[in-house]
Parts: structure tokens; C-alpha cells; sequence
């Protein structure tokens, strides 16, 4: 595939916005990934390409969230690890999937989620005592992981209800876990894929160009907003998500 200007623009523009969404929300991907089918990539390449501009633009917005304090890496770390082993499992999957069936299902999870930002907003405002078991929260975190190994689009909203309502914390610390985990998890998917020879890396990069500049952005608005910003902002987000994903199960 030839790079011209026009698609190194559009890579940059587009891998800006959808670094800051993944930072502040979720669902980059659902703006990249049409992008790089568009620019007349295989699907199952684009699906591992934007694994490059994910794994940077995470570790741009981990930085920035440690450098102000929002979490702690210790923390974070067995959940990252449980992810990991899911992300490996989700890489490795060859099993045929209904998409539509797999569009509604997601559509009407994150749906579910929407509602909850909204009528719910102690849930994700305030760090709470964690209730689950450890064993757990981190069966939770693979199996996430393993959507996240497989798909990515849209594993951002999981990771935020996973650590707002499963691991005790809020948005904005949820945000800085929430990009640690994805850089753990996705640099072994990113090792998968590229054994499998499915990764452009020119085009990798050039997205992630602009996916680290918007994750640095995403990252400080998050801090400097606060919560409540943050889960507008993502129930807007998700509820986006969701007509789209129904969209698509239909359209097919």
C-alpha cells in the first residue's frame, strides 16, 4: 500500500482524535480502524496496525498520569498481568464469529453502561472499598483481555466499568489503570501479530504520531476536568457507539 500525503494527514488527524477518546473514554479504534480498511487495507492487518498506535499512545498517557499521581503502577499491575494472559488467549482465537450477533451484544452491554454513567454517578465519581474477591476481579480483567486481544474497539468502556465497579476506582484513576493495562496487553498482542506478519509498521507509526500527542492531551484534560466531566463525556461517547454498533448488525 502506497502512503500519500492525503493519508498521512488523514493517519495524523485521526490517530490524534482517537488518542485522546481512548485516553478520556474509549472507542479510538471505531474511528481508526474504518480509516485503515478505507485506505485499502486487509482488515485483519489493520486490526494488528492499530495495535502500534494503541501500545504508544497508552504508554504516552501512562507517563502522563504517573508524572501527576493519579494511580499507582504497583496496583495496577496483577490486573494488567490477568489482561495480558486474556490478550494472548484472544490473539490466538480462530473461531468464526456472527458479527452481528457479536455488534447487538456489545451495542446493548455498553448500552447498559450509558445508563449506569448517568443514573449512577456515585458509581464512578467517588473510589470505593472493593468488595469483589481478588480471584475475582482478575477472571475479570482476562476475560477482558481477551476481547481486548481479539477486537480492541470499544475495550476501553469494558476496562472503565471493570475498574470503577469491580476494582474500586474512579474515573480519573480508572483513566491512568485503564492506559497501563491496554500498554501491558497489548504489547503482547502487537508481539503475536507481528510474528503472524500482519502489521504495517510505516503506517503504525505515522497513526501513532498523532494518537501520543492525543493521549498527552486526553490525559491532562482528564486530570484538570475531573470525574464528572469524564463520565459525560463517556456516556456520550458510548451511546455513539452503541447506535453504531446496532447499525452495523442490522446493515449486514
Amino acid at each position: 500500500m502506497e502512503l500519500e500525503l492525503m493519508h498521512v494527514a488523514g493517519l495524523l488527524a485521526l490517530g490524534l482524535v482517537a488518542g485522546f477518546l481512548n485516553t478520556v473514554g474509549g472507542g479510538g479504534s471505531l474511528l481508526t480502524l474504518p480509516l485503515l480498511t478505507f485506505m485499502g487495507m486487509d482488515l485483519a492487518v489493520a486490526n494488528a496496525t492499530n495495535r502500534i498506535g494503541i501500545f504508544l499512545q497508552c504508554a504516552a498517557s501512562t507517563w502522563t498520569f504517573r508524572s501527576q499521581g493519579v494511580f499507582s503502577l504497583r496496583k495496577v499491575l496483577p490486573l494488567g498481568i490477568a489482561a495480558c494472559a486474556g490478550s494472548a488467549l484472544g490473539a490466538f482465537l480462530a473461531i468464526q464469529i456472527d458479527k452481528r450477533a457479536l455488534n447487538l451484544a456489545i451495542g446493548v452491554l455498553i448500552s447498559v453502561m450509558a445508563v449506569l454513567l448517568v443514573a449512577k454517578p456515585r458509581m464512578w465519581e467517588e473510589r470505593k472499598v472493593v468488595t469483589w474477591p481478588k480471584w475475582a476481579v482478575w477472571m475479570l480483567f482476562a476475560a477482558i483481555g481477551v476481547y481486548g486481544g481479539f477486537i480492541q474497539a470499544g475495550v476501553g468502556f469494558f476496562l472503565s466499568w471493570g475498574l470503577a465497579g469491580a476494582a474500586g476506582y474512579d474515573l480519573v484513576s480508572g483513566n491512568g489503570a485503564k492506559s497501563f493495562i491496554v500498554f501491558l496487553y497489548t504489547a503482547v498482542s502487537l508481539v503475536l501479530f507481528f510474528a503472524g506478519g500482519l502489521v504495517n509498521v510505516p503506517v503504525g507509526l505515522i497513526l501513532s504520531v498523532g494518537g501520543m500527542a492525543g493521549a498527552v492531551l486526553g490525559a491532562r484534560f482528564a486530570v484538570a476536568k475531573g470525574n464528572t466531566w469524564i463520565r459525560w463525556i463517556l456516556a456520550g461517547i458510548i451511546c455513539v457507539t452503541a447506535l453504531k454498533m446496532a447499525l452495523d448488525a442490522f446493515a449486514h
